[in-house]
């Protein structure tokens, strides 16, 4: 996984900006409609994203590090259709982020 889609999952789903995916939505939106300074990251970060959807190229544990552990999934199948919606929200069309997994 390209160092840059590290960083997207890091900081869009880490414990800085969970709370908050519209602020990153609309930065995302906003570099992309103005073909803003970070247009280029922001579609590199689509990208692996949608590769690591594609290939399922991320292990929980990694996930987990990744996000520093504050989305837990019961399994690959759930955090990979979380993430097809993420990617649908952030760089699609979707109107509303996913809803979070129900923890323990």
């Amino acid at each position: 996984m390209e160092e840059r889609t590290r960083r997207f999952i890091s900081r869009a789903f880490g414990p800085h900006c969970l709370n908050e995916p519209e602020r990153l939505r609309a930065s995302i939106r906003h570099s992309f409609a103005v073909r803003g300074p970070f247009v280029q990251d922001y579609e590199r970060q689509r990208d692996g994203l949608a590769e690591v959807i594609r290939t399922r190229g991320m292990s929980p544990t990694e996930w987990e590090d990744l996000t520093e552990g504050v989305i837990e999934f019961p399994g690959e199948d759930e955090l990979y259709a979380y993430l097809e919606q993420a990617h649908a929200y952030f760089f699609g069309d979707a109107e509303e982020p996913p809803p979070l997994p129900e923890q323990d």
